[in-house]
Protein backbone atom coordinates (compact mmCIF):
# COMPACT_ATOMS: atom_id res chain seq x y z
CA UNK A 1 0.00 0.00 0.00
CA UNK A 2 2.96 2.26 0.79
CA UNK A 3 4.38 2.47 -3.02
CA UNK A 4 0.93 2.85 -4.45
CA UNK A 5 0.57 6.19 -1.83
CA UNK A 6 3.95 7.54 -2.57
CA UNK A 7 3.15 6.99 -6.68
CA UNK A 8 -0.43 9.14 -5.86
CA UNK A 9 1.96 11.77 -3.93
CA UNK A 10 4.08 12.04 -6.60
CA UNK A 11 1.69 12.54 -9.40
CA UNK A 12 -0.70 14.85 -7.49
CA UNK A 13 2.13 16.81 -6.26
CA UNK A 14 2.38 18.16 -9.76
CA UNK A 15 -0.64 19.51 -9.72
CA UNK A 16 -1.21 23.10 -8.01
CA UNK A 17 -4.59 24.88 -7.00
CA UNK A 18 -3.82 26.66 -10.23
CA UNK A 19 -3.42 24.37 -12.25
CA UNK A 20 -6.49 22.16 -11.04
CA UNK A 21 -8.90 25.38 -11.60
CA UNK A 22 -7.55 25.92 -15.31
CA UNK A 23 -8.22 21.90 -15.75
CA UNK A 24 -11.88 22.60 -14.46
CA UNK A 25 -12.31 25.56 -16.61
CA UNK A 26 -10.67 24.25 -19.52
CA UNK A 27 -11.33 19.99 -19.33
CA UNK A 28 -7.56 19.95 -20.72
CA UNK A 29 -5.80 17.73 -18.64
CA UNK A 30 -2.06 18.96 -19.50
CA UNK A 31 -0.96 15.75 -19.85
CA UNK A 32 -0.49 15.44 -15.83
CA UNK A 33 -1.00 11.61 -15.06
CA UNK A 34 -3.75 13.08 -11.47
CA UNK A 35 -5.57 14.96 -14.01
CA UNK A 36 -5.81 12.34 -16.47
CA UNK A 37 -6.74 9.85 -13.48
CA UNK A 38 -10.09 12.00 -12.50
CA UNK A 39 -11.21 11.57 -15.81
CA UNK A 40 -10.87 8.04 -16.64
CA UNK A 41 -11.70 7.34 -13.47
CA UNK A 42 -15.53 9.17 -13.73
CA UNK A 43 -15.72 7.26 -17.27
CA UNK A 44 -15.00 4.21 -15.60
CA UNK A 45 -17.50 4.95 -12.73
CA UNK A 46 -19.85 6.02 -15.48
CA UNK A 47 -19.38 2.59 -17.48
CA UNK A 48 -19.64 0.46 -14.60
CA UNK A 49 -22.75 1.79 -13.58
CA UNK A 50 -24.55 0.74 -16.51
CA UNK A 51 -22.87 -2.72 -16.40
CA UNK A 52 -23.53 -3.64 -12.83
CA UNK A 53 -26.06 -5.41 -11.69
CA UNK A 54 -26.55 -5.28 -7.89
CA UNK A 55 -28.43 -8.33 -5.69
CA UNK A 56 -28.50 -7.61 -1.81
CA UNK A 57 -25.70 -5.80 -1.70
CA UNK A 58 -25.26 -2.40 -2.89
CA UNK A 59 -22.52 -1.07 -5.43
CA UNK A 60 -20.16 2.08 -4.46
CA UNK A 61 -17.87 4.04 -6.25
CA UNK A 62 -15.08 6.56 -5.48
CA UNK A 63 -15.49 9.12 -7.42
CA UNK A 64 -13.17 12.35 -6.57
CA UNK A 65 -12.56 13.93 -2.48
CA UNK A 66 -15.44 12.05 -0.24
CA UNK A 67 -17.97 12.14 -3.13
CA UNK A 68 -19.51 8.54 -4.12
CA UNK A 69 -21.74 6.66 -6.13
CA UNK A 70 -24.23 4.16 -4.89
CA UNK A 71 -26.47 1.54 -6.71
CA UNK A 72 -28.94 -0.74 -5.20
CA UNK A 73 -31.54 -2.65 -7.27
CA UNK A 74 -34.02 0.16 -7.40
CA UNK A 75 -31.64 3.12 -7.00
CA UNK A 76 -28.73 5.12 -8.40
CA UNK A 77 -27.68 8.08 -6.05
CA UNK A 78 -24.97 10.35 -4.56
CA UNK A 79 -23.24 11.78 -1.73
CA UNK A 80 -20.67 14.93 -1.73
CA UNK A 81 -20.23 14.29 -5.99
CA UNK A 82 -17.89 16.97 -7.21
CA UNK A 83 -16.47 16.84 -9.88
CA UNK A 84 -16.12 18.41 -13.11
CA UNK A 85 -18.33 16.29 -15.09
CA UNK A 86 -20.82 15.77 -11.77
CA UNK A 87 -23.57 17.38 -13.78
CA UNK A 88 -23.39 14.61 -16.89
CA UNK A 89 -25.37 11.83 -14.14
CA UNK A 90 -27.80 14.19 -13.03
CA UNK A 91 -30.10 12.12 -15.55
CA UNK A 92 -28.91 8.94 -13.94
CA UNK A 93 -29.49 9.91 -10.16
CA UNK A 94 -32.57 8.81 -8.59
CA UNK A 95 -31.26 11.74 -5.61
CA UNK A 96 -28.40 13.16 -3.81
CA UNK A 97 -26.80 13.76 -0.57
CA UNK A 98 -24.95 16.37 0.57
CA UNK A 99 -23.01 16.74 4.01
CA UNK A 100 -22.33 20.13 4.11
CA UNK A 101 -21.90 23.75 2.22
CA UNK A 102 -18.19 23.63 1.27
CA UNK A 103 -17.11 23.57 -2.40
CA UNK A 104 -15.68 20.34 -2.42
CA UNK A 105 -18.25 18.67 -1.06
CA UNK A 106 -21.27 20.50 -3.29
CA UNK A 107 -21.59 20.85 -7.05
CA UNK A 108 -23.96 23.86 -7.67
CA UNK A 109 -24.37 22.73 -11.12
CA UNK A 110 -25.52 19.31 -10.35
CA UNK A 111 -27.72 20.46 -7.64
CA UNK A 112 -29.29 22.62 -10.02
CA UNK A 113 -30.21 20.34 -12.41
CA UNK A 114 -31.73 17.58 -9.90
CA UNK A 115 -33.32 20.16 -8.06
CA UNK A 116 -35.24 21.60 -11.87
CA UNK A 117 -35.66 18.13 -12.47
CA UNK A 118 -37.81 17.69 -9.52
CA UNK A 119 -35.32 14.98 -7.91
CA UNK A 120 -34.68 15.15 -3.95
CA UNK A 121 -31.40 16.61 -2.46
CA UNK A 122 -30.83 16.37 0.82
CA UNK A 123 -28.41 18.66 2.58
CA UNK A 124 -28.21 21.21 6.05
CA UNK A 125 -28.09 24.47 4.11
CA UNK A 126 -30.14 24.01 0.40
CA UNK A 127 -33.77 24.57 -0.25
CA UNK A 128 -34.87 21.81 -2.36
CA UNK A 129 -37.97 22.88 -4.38
CA UNK A 130 -37.99 20.01 -6.61
CA UNK A 131 -38.20 17.41 -3.87
CA UNK A 132 -41.57 19.01 -2.42
CA UNK A 133 -42.79 21.03 -6.24
CA UNK A 134 -45.24 19.40 -8.71
CA UNK A 135 -43.58 16.49 -10.32
CA UNK A 136 -41.52 15.87 -7.67
CA UNK A 137 -40.15 12.35 -7.88
CA UNK A 138 -39.57 11.35 -4.23
CA UNK A 139 -40.84 13.68 -1.76
CA UNK A 140 -39.48 13.16 1.45
CA UNK A 141 -41.23 16.29 3.07
CA UNK A 142 -38.06 18.87 2.00
CA UNK A 143 -34.86 18.08 1.08
CA UNK A 144 -33.51 21.06 3.12
CA UNK A 145 -32.86 18.61 6.61
CA UNK A 146 -30.84 19.88 10.15
CA UNK A 147 -30.85 17.35 13.25
CA UNK A 148 -31.80 14.04 13.27
CA UNK A 149 -34.39 12.93 10.91
CA UNK A 150 -34.89 9.84 9.07
CA UNK A 151 -36.55 9.24 5.20
CA UNK A 152 -36.92 6.18 2.87
CA UNK A 153 -36.34 6.90 -1.07
CA UNK A 154 -37.33 3.54 -3.20
CA UNK A 155 -35.32 0.64 -0.84
CA UNK A 156 -32.71 3.19 0.53
CA UNK A 157 -33.34 4.35 3.82
CA UNK A 158 -31.57 7.44 5.49
CA UNK A 159 -30.71 8.59 8.58
CA UNK A 160 -29.70 11.81 9.42
CA UNK A 161 -27.24 13.52 12.05
CA UNK A 162 -25.08 16.70 12.83
CA UNK A 163 -21.47 16.28 13.31
CA UNK A 164 -18.64 18.74 14.57
CA UNK A 165 -16.16 19.98 11.56
CA UNK A 166 -14.19 21.20 13.66
CA UNK A 167 -14.05 23.10 16.92
CA UNK A 168 -14.97 26.42 14.94
CA UNK A 169 -18.05 24.55 12.59
CA UNK A 170 -19.94 22.84 15.46
CA UNK A 171 -22.89 20.99 13.38
CA UNK A 172 -21.57 22.16 10.42
CA UNK A 173 -21.69 18.57 8.96
CA UNK A 174 -24.62 16.13 8.32
CA UNK A 175 -23.76 12.77 8.65
CA UNK A 176 -25.93 10.17 6.75
CA UNK A 177 -26.29 6.67 7.73
CA UNK A 178 -27.85 4.39 5.07
CA UNK A 179 -29.22 1.15 5.17
CA UNK A 180 -30.63 -1.33 2.05
CA UNK A 181 -32.08 -4.31 3.75
CA UNK A 182 -29.47 -5.71 6.17
CA UNK A 183 -26.81 -4.25 4.67
CA UNK A 184 -25.30 -0.43 5.61
CA UNK A 185 -23.10 2.51 4.86
CA UNK A 186 -22.02 5.52 7.03
CA UNK A 187 -20.55 8.68 5.49
CA UNK A 188 -19.56 11.66 7.68
CA UNK A 189 -18.45 14.17 5.64
CA UNK A 190 -15.38 16.17 6.90
CA UNK A 191 -16.36 15.58 10.92
CA UNK A 192 -13.40 16.66 12.50
CA UNK A 193 -14.21 15.60 16.13
CA UNK A 194 -15.25 11.81 17.28
CA UNK A 195 -17.58 12.97 19.77
CA UNK A 196 -20.88 13.17 17.70
CA UNK A 197 -20.33 10.48 15.57
CA UNK A 198 -23.56 7.36 16.32
CA UNK A 199 -24.89 5.29 14.44
CA UNK A 200 -28.85 4.02 15.45
CA UNK A 201 -28.94 1.00 12.97
CA UNK A 202 -25.76 -0.75 14.39
CA UNK A 203 -22.34 -1.53 12.76
CA UNK A 204 -21.97 0.24 9.29
CA UNK A 205 -20.78 -2.40 6.76
CA UNK A 206 -18.75 0.39 5.42
CA UNK A 207 -17.84 3.69 6.72
CA UNK A 208 -16.35 6.52 4.28
CA UNK A 209 -14.37 8.31 6.06
CA UNK A 210 -12.19 11.28 6.32
CA UNK A 211 -9.43 10.96 8.40
CA UNK A 212 -8.47 15.21 8.24
CA UNK A 213 -9.67 18.49 10.30
CA UNK A 214 -7.90 17.00 13.38
CA UNK A 215 -10.14 14.12 14.28
CA UNK A 216 -8.99 11.29 16.51
CA UNK A 217 -8.72 7.85 14.09
CA UNK A 218 -8.25 5.56 16.78
CA UNK A 219 -11.25 7.24 19.08
CA UNK A 220 -13.58 7.27 16.09
CA UNK A 221 -12.76 4.28 14.93
CA UNK A 222 -13.63 2.28 18.30
CA UNK A 223 -16.71 4.61 18.39
CA UNK A 224 -18.15 3.08 15.34
CA UNK A 225 -16.40 -0.07 14.76
CA UNK A 226 -17.01 -0.57 10.86
CA UNK A 227 -16.84 -3.64 9.18
CA UNK A 228 -14.44 -1.98 6.41
CA UNK A 229 -13.17 1.78 6.93
CA UNK A 230 -12.56 3.19 3.55
CA UNK A 231 -10.54 6.72 3.99
CA UNK A 232 -11.55 9.20 1.25
CA UNK A 233 -10.91 12.98 0.60
CA UNK A 234 -7.08 12.26 -0.24
CA UNK A 235 -5.26 14.64 -2.33
CA UNK A 236 -7.78 17.59 -2.84
CA UNK A 237 -6.53 19.09 -5.42
CA UNK A 238 -7.73 22.25 -4.89
CA UNK A 239 -5.77 22.53 -1.58
CA UNK A 240 -2.21 22.89 -1.11
CA UNK A 241 -1.17 23.06 2.31
CA UNK A 242 -4.75 21.25 3.39
CA UNK A 243 -4.12 18.29 1.04
CA UNK A 244 -4.56 14.75 3.02
CA UNK A 245 -0.76 14.01 1.69
CA UNK A 246 0.83 10.41 1.99
CA UNK A 247 2.42 11.22 5.60
CA UNK A 248 -0.77 11.95 6.95
CA UNK A 249 -2.69 9.08 5.14
CA UNK A 250 0.03 6.11 6.40
CA UNK A 251 -0.04 7.52 9.79
CA UNK A 252 -3.50 7.73 10.28
CA UNK A 253 -3.53 3.90 8.42
CA UNK A 254 -1.80 2.66 11.76
CA UNK A 255 -3.86 4.73 14.21
CA UNK A 256 -6.95 3.12 12.62
CA UNK A 257 -5.03 -0.31 12.33
CA UNK A 258 -4.21 -0.03 16.36
CA UNK A 259 -7.64 -0.39 16.71
CA UNK A 260 -8.17 -3.49 14.56
CA UNK A 261 -9.51 -2.05 11.51
CA UNK A 262 -10.21 -3.31 7.98
CA UNK A 263 -8.73 0.12 6.06
CA UNK A 264 -8.91 0.46 2.52
CA UNK A 265 -8.03 3.25 0.36
CA UNK A 266 -10.75 5.32 -1.75
CA UNK A 267 -8.93 5.92 -5.50
CA UNK A 268 -10.88 8.27 -7.61
CA UNK A 269 -12.96 5.43 -10.11
CA UNK A 270 -12.67 2.29 -8.06
CA UNK A 271 -15.81 0.40 -6.35
CA UNK A 272 -15.43 0.36 -2.45
CA UNK A 273 -17.74 -2.35 -1.58
CA UNK A 274 -15.63 -5.09 -3.20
Amino acid sequence: MDAIIDEWQRDTDLVSPEIYREYLRDGDTRSLVSLQKLESGFERVVREIAETETMDSPAVWSVYNMGYIVKTRESLFSIDLVHRRAVELADKLDFALITHNHGDHCSSELYSALNKAGKTVISNFLDNYGATGKGAKNPVGGGFVVGEKTFKINDVEISTSLVDHNKYLLDFTTAFEIRVGNWKLYHSGDCGIADKLKTKWGRPDIWTFFPGCGINVADAVKKINPRKLVFGHMWELNHLSGRLNALLIKRAIEKAKSVNANVHLAFWGDRVDI
